[in-house]
C-alpha cells in the first residue's frame, strides 16, 4: 500500500509518500502525479519519502519521471539516497542524449 498526501502552499506543492513504491502502487503515483503537478506553475515541487519501505523498477521509474520535471527530494536512509543519486545521473544522461540527436537532426 501506498498513501499519498499532497499539501499545497502559495510556494511549493509537498508529496509526502508513505509505503510501498511499487507494482500497482507506483502506477497510482504516476497517475496522481501527472493530474496534480499539471497545476503547480511555478511553484517548488517537494516530494518527501522518508517514510517510504520499498521501490520497485516502476517505482524507480516514476521517481526519473518526477525528477525529470524538477522535482526536489527528501530522503530518509541511504539506500534511498544511493537510489535518488544513481537516478539523478540517469536523468542527466537523458537529456545530453536527447540534446545530441536534436542537434543531429539539423
Amino acid at each position: 500500500m501506498l498513501k499519498i498526501t499532497i499539501t499545497d502552499s502559495a510556494d511549493e506543492q509537498r508529496w509526502s509518500l508513505q509505503g510501498q513504491l511499487a507494482g500497482q502502487w507506483a502506477t497510482e503515483l504516476k497517475s496522481t502525479w501527472r493530474e496534480a503537478h499539471a497545476i503547480v506553475g511555478k511553484r517548488r515541487c517537494i516530494v518527501d519519502l522518508i517514510e517510504v519501505t520499498s521501490i520497485d523498477r516502476n517505482g524507480e521509474a516514476i521517481l526519473a519521471e518526477i525528477m525529470s520535471q524538477g522535482a526536489e527530494f527528501i530522503s530518509g536512509d541511504v539506500y534511498t539516497e544511493h537510489l535518488l543519486r544513481d537516478l539523478r545521473h540517469k536523468v542527466k544522461r537523458s537529456r545530453v542524449n536527447r540534446k545530441q540527436d536534436e542537434g543531429s537532426d539539423h
